[in-house]
């Protein structure tokens, strides 16, 4: 059994982590900077049509298409049937649980890289170690660089894992925040609009 071929696999599985991390941090990048920006154009309509009875026109013409959650939810609320105050509320309270599987989308992936990277950087750094060994027992030498040069190939497989892990945690965490932002949008919006009719 090839320990060494185990580590290459290793940390090429771990190459292709953080290209998957890469992808999901443009691809989330670029649709929560969208989000943002439509959210606060969102509010800024509300906010200037707060008296005006064409509100319910002015947001279908503007957010019907949208690929923001906050338009969305808006327009589900605004073409939802009349209904009394209390099941307005709750029916805002469900188009705002419905969202959120749009709003966290993949962010799973990162939080999953987190935890796994370092694991396997271990992984790897132990079958590069084994192999190492089992070259020495194996041909015996007293060259201690042989050894050595074995013994650091296999740590840097730890240093790759950790080094994934950090760049994943890192906009994991920023991610988290721009979550709050988005469902705090969502929640302001709403409760603005309820108080408009």
């Amino acid at each position: 059994m090839s320990y060494n071929l185990l580590h290459d696999v290793i940390m090429y599985a771990m190459l292709g982590m953080a290209l998957i991390a890469t992808y999901v941090i443009v691809e989330r990048m670029i649709f929560f900077s969208y989000a943002m920006k439509e959210g606060k154009g969102l509010a800024a309509l509300v906010n200037s049509h707060l008296h005006d009875s064409n509100l319910h026109k002015a947001l279908r013409d503007q957010f019907c298409d949208s690929r923001a959650p906050q338009g969305q939810a808006m327009c589900e609320i605004v073409d939802a049937a009349p209904m009394s105050h209390a099941a307005t509320e709750f029916f805002v309270q469900s188009v705002y649980v419905a969202k959120q599987p749009l709003i966290t989308k993949r962010l799973w992936l990162l939080d999953t890289i987190v935890t796994l990277s370092p694991l396997m950087g271990l992984l790897g750094t132990i079958m590069g170690i084994i192999d190492a060994f089992h070259s020495l027992a194996a041909n015996g030498t007293s060259d201690p660089t042989a050894v050595s040069r074995g013994i650091g190939t296999a740590l840097f497989a730890t240093g790759l894992g950790i080094a994934i892990a950090l760049y994943s945690m890192a906009f994991f965490n920023f991610f988290g925040e721009k979550v709050e932002q988005v469902n705090n949008q969502m929640k302001l919006i709403s409760l603005k609009f309820l108080a408009t009719k």
